[in-house]
């Protein structure tokens, strides 16, 4: 003969329970007049409850001879920084209508205290809507004391985006061209002319793509000089400017360094073979967790691939990066790819980009 307990008890849940606490809580939302539980709860529910390695929460169930599951209540500990101490905090205490006024309450209150006790805490924190009369007085029956505080419930906005994929110069590094503008007036050149050189396609893109060294990119500007100047002056020119002093942009390596604790930071720059030297130079080595260098991939902006590579390093979709760049034909094929664009004019429009990230403080 099998011996069955006439009395309702109170357990932990079992994996088993969790649909009829799936139900439940519906039930429990809609009396308390919420929206219903989002698809997907018993999976998040089993996660928490049985597949991590020291669970937060608690869920207890009422449970009636025959095995009908009618009530639920659940737990964590939580913090109060007031106190400087740990509490457990009652999240729920449901019972089923019809069930109500069996002593079933008493019991699952007087379980989750004794999961306080477990857990070496001293205090059990919960909260009631309002106008939920008979909870309130239950609730002083057992020595609660009410608390007169609103409950306010945020949704947290998700991030624009995961990852920012910025370029170098003109951005986050600039150059000191005082001693190449001397030398320009006193070779009788317009300010920009060694720059207007060193930087047309036919001169750069092939130090860029890593095909020449220092030297020859200087030989070239001699060269594009050529008609202006002599040789050997073309060339002092070329390699005071191959030379030039830089720094980085403070504000903006700060803005990137707080932001690399919340998002993917790339550096997708066309740059020279000596680029990891400069960076050490800037004190930036470390500042990106990826660093995609047209020397180094023989792809320069704004050709689409060296964007489908960056992406490809990053591990972040196309359509979750933000791209930021002082020329505006390389923000727009990154926008062509699917990338949020940030054309960059000053550390201002980084900052206001890095906002939703960062917060406004």
């Amino acid at each position: 003969m099998t011996y069955e307990d006439p009395a309702p008890r109170i357990r932990h849940a079992r994996p088993a329970d969790l649909p009829r606490v799936v139900e439940l809580i519906a039930e429990h939302a809609a009396y308390e007049k919420g929206a219903p539980p989002a698809p997907g709860l018993e999976h998040r529910l089993r996660t928490l409850l049985f597949e991590v390695p020291d669970p937060r929460l608690r869920c207890l169930v009422a449970e009636l001879p025959g095995g009908d599951v009618v009530g639920y209540a659940t737990c964590a500990p939580e913090i109060s920084t007031w106190d400087g101490a740990e509490y457990l905090h009652m999240d729920c205490l449901f019972l089923r209508d019809g069930n109500r006024g069996l002593g079933l309450g008493e019991r699952l209150t007087d379980a989750v205290a004794a999961e306080a006790r477990r857990l070496g805490l001293t205090e059990v924190q919960w909260q009631t809507p309002a106008w939920n009369e008979g909870a309130i007085r239950f609730y002083g029956r057992i020595g609660a004391d009410a608390k007169e505080k609103l409950r306010f419930a945020w949704q947290v906005p998700p991030l624009p985006f995961d990852a920012v994929l910025c370029d170098l110069d003109g951005v986050i590094r600039f150059y000191d061209m005082a001693r190449v503008e001397e030398m320009e007036r006193a070779a009788g050149l317009p300010h920009g002319s060694t720059a207007e050189v060193a930087f047309a396609p036919e001169t750069d893109q092939p130090l860029m793509l890593g095909r020449i060294g220092k030297e020859e990119w200087v030989q070239a500007i001699a060269h594009g000089l050529a008609d202006r100047v002599p040789h050997e002056r073309g060339h002092a020119l070329g390699t005071a400017l191959a030379e030039a002093g830089f720094s980085a942009d403070a504000t903006v390596v700060d803005l990137l360094r707080r932001a690399r604790a919340h998002l993917h930071v790339a550096l997708v720059t066309n740059a020279t073979p000596w680029l990891d030297r400069d960076l050490a130079e800037l004190g930036i080595a470390d500042l990106a967790h990826t660093v995609v260098s047209s020397a180094d991939v023989g792809i320069v902006k704004p050709d689409r691939r060296i964007y489908e590579l960056a992406v490809e390093r990053a591990g972040i979709p196309a359509e979750r990066c933000l791209f930021v760049d002082d020329r505006k034909e390389n923000v727009d094929a990154a926008v062509a790819l699917g990338m949020a664009g940030l054309h960059y004019t000053g550390p201002d429009d980084l900052w206001e980009a890095l906002a939703p990230v960062l917060g406004r403080d």
